[in-house]
């Protein structure tokens, strides 16, 4: 039989063995779960960076996209800055032409005005009352003649001119005779005459015919004139100038005659 140092010798080496191989073990399992967890974390560290990637491409597209817009604005932003460049500029030739036009409407009207029939001054009514001094010889004698107030008689109605008739067949599109209110109807702008202040202080009123002739494409006046005259040359020429501004509807007519009125009320009809 073995001694017990024998078997203590013996036995000695294989618990060594054994503690040695479960201390290996037991490394190998720490080091495996050492290296899952770093599998773990790098798996984890790979998809957070892919999912930044993703993340910074669709910001980039999005950048893009927003600069194209940002592009096509502008170039919006520059057409409309060219077409108010270009309408300022035909307002601003529209509104030479406007005052041209203005100038030529008021020398003709002094034109007018001065071409009309001046009244002939009024006889003095004291001197036509005083009566003339007898020739006869004789005794002088002193005639006593109250004083007579002068008052300034209102100027005497201009005569009135010669009606001039127009056919309605004589030119396509003629509107006979119609009122303001008739003819403003197919119009878009259509002020009626305004009273001047001069017949109004005089209490001047009449009525009267005005012809007009429309360029049937815009519909603009292109010339007015008196057919019937209201016996007074302010009231024409107010009713003329008024006329001249009027636009009517494109396609429409061609010639009217527009018959109008003042009362002495300081109303146009």
């Amino acid at each position: 039989m073995l001694s017990p140092k024998s078997t203590i010798s013996a036995v000695t080496p294989t618990i060594i063995l054994l503690v040695l191989s479960g201390l290996f073990l037991l490394s190998a399992a720490i080091f495996g779960l050492v290296g899952s967890y770093r599998v773990d974390m790098l798996r984890t560290d790979l998809t957070n960076a892919n999912a930044a990637r993703d993340a910074a491409e669709h910001r980039e597209a999005e950048l893009k996209t927003r600069e194209a817009a940002l592009a096509g604005a502008e170039a919006k932003i520059a057409e409309a800055e060219n077409k108010a460049t270009k309408a300022q500029t035909e307002l601003l030739k529209l509104q030479n032409e406007k005052a041209e036009l203005e100038s030529k409407l008021d020398a003709l009207q002094k034109q007018i005005g001065e071409a009309g029939p001046t009244p002939s001054s009024p006889q003095n009514p004291s001197t036509a009352s005083k009566p003339q001094e007898p020739t006869t010889s004789g005794p002088s004698v002193e005639i006593t003649q109250e004083p007579v107030e002068e008052a300034t008689p209102p100027p005497p109605p201009l005569p009135k001119r010669k009606v001039v008739p127009i056919k309605a067949h004589q030119v396509a599109g003629t509107l006979g005779t119609t009122s303001i209110s008739s003819a403003s109807a197919i119009a878009v702008f259509a002020p009626r005459p305004e009273y001047p202040r001069e017949a109004r202080s005089h209490r001047i009123a009449g009525s009267g015919v005005c012809v007009v002739s429309v360029d049937r494409r815009s519909g603009r006046v292109t010339e007015a004139s008196i057919a019937q005259s209201t016996g007074n040359q302010i009231l024409d020429n107010s009713a003329v100038s008024t006329f001249r501004t009027w636009i009517f509807k494109p396609q429409k007519v061609s010639t009217v005659s527009i018959s109008f009125g003042f009362t002495t009320r300081g109303a146009a009809y």
